[in-house]
């Protein structure tokens, strides 16, 4: 498959929406998140990270708002222990957290993707809400153009997305294989409470707001931000070996661990990407798994 090719729409059975309601619901999410809860408006999405009070990364997120509600967009293999940690916190305040089935997100891409934003949104859309029944988000990478749509309503979707014919539907995931090649590490239940948020690039990602007040983590967060330097970061390789895969540990050509492999394999172009945290001083370095040279990808 050349990605540079690719062309078409595919559901994301792996993202679930789970939505945070009540009185009480901003307040208790910016208590609890590393950005800034407060800056989501209805037109505009935001990332964002949840962490254990030491900092490690339990879940990444992409938030919406709908209305005086939020709508999280989250692994799903995480999605419950996710769930189960943040309702620790909930107390006395009036928040409910549930997973709501009525939403469907799909991934468009390619010629598909021009001919949908040709017909309902508009060439030149970034990321906003239509009409109440649908946002689009923009996971644009240097590798290829691709929009994430997230409806609320699956019978409107039906009946206005004429444009996404049977024909167009790919078997791959387009919205996972947009996330790896933006460097977003879909975190399971493998791969949670390993590292703080900005080695899996959440700065990049605009996820990491310094100037809120305090949040569960938030300590460690700062403290990295402000008096050191991240020394391993979150980047995406490529290899030809169906071997490698979640747990696996990088060597040098000295045989030095300097990182950990932390997402499952795609195929694309004939090869295998995944996501990996690799040392910074060893990124210029011949990187091995399993004795199988990889190679990070720019």
């Amino acid at each position: 498959m050349n990605i540079r090719e690719l062309s078409g729409y595919s559901k994301d059975p792996e993202t679930v929406c789970l939505r945070i309601s009540g009185e009480d619901a901003g307040k208790f999410l910016q208590g609890q998140l590393s950005n800034d809860i407060d800056l989501v408006e209805e037109n505009i999405f935001q990332y964002s990270s949840y962490s254990t009070n030491q900092g490690k990364v339990i879940a990444i997120l992409r938030i919406l708002k709908d209305q005086n509600d939020y709508v999280i967009l989250i692994n799903k293999d995480i999605s419950d222990y996710f769930t189960q940690k943040l309702s620790m916190y909930i107390l006395m305040s009036k928040v409910v957290i549930e997973r709501d089935s009525n939403y469907l997100v799909l991934g468009v891409c390619g010629k598909t993707l021009d001919q949908f934003l040709e017909s309902n949104v508009g060439k030149d859309s970034d990321s906003f809400k239509r009409n109440d029944d649908y946002w689009v988000l923009n996971n644009d990478s240097k590798h290829f153009r691709s929009f994430t749509l997230v409806y609320k309503n699956k019978k409107r979707m039906v009946d206005e997305i004429n444009v996404l014919t049977t024909t167009d539907e790919l078997k791959i995931n387009i919205n996972k294989l947009a996330d790896y090649y933006n460097g977003i590490l879909r975190i399971n239940m493998e791969t949670k409470e390993q590292y703080i948020p900005q080695v899996l690039n959440l700065e990049k990602l605009n996820g990491i707001n310094y100037k809120k007040g305090c949040y569960t983590g938030q300590e460690i967060v700062a403290r990295t931000h402000y008096l050191g330097k991240i020394k391993k970061q979150l980047f995406l390789i490529r290899h030809s070996s169906d071997k490698i895969n979640i747990s696996n540990k990088i060597h040098d050509e000295n045989n030095e661990i300097v990182g950990d492999i932390m997402s499952h394999n795609q195929v694309i172009d004939r090869e295998m990407i995944c996501l990996a945290v690799i040392r910074l001083d060893s990124v210029d370095k011949g990187l091995f798994v399993n004795n199988k040279k990889v190679n990070i990808v720019n």
